[in-house]
């Protein structure tokens, strides 16, 4: 039974992370393409 749930986590270890740091990138693309068109609006304030 230990070796059955040892073997699972080592499994769904790796899997967990792998949908972290997925989510992570998306969050940080997310928030990224949010922030973009202040971001030009502000640039495009600062050069007139």
């Amino acid at each position: 039974m230990s070796q059955q749930v040892s073997r699972d986590t080592r499994k769904t270890f790796p899997q967990g992370l792998l949908w972290f740091v997925g989510l992570w990138l998306l969050g940080v693309t997310g928030t990224a393409l949010l922030v973009l068109p202040f971001h030009l609006l502000v640039a495009a304030a600062m050069h007139h």
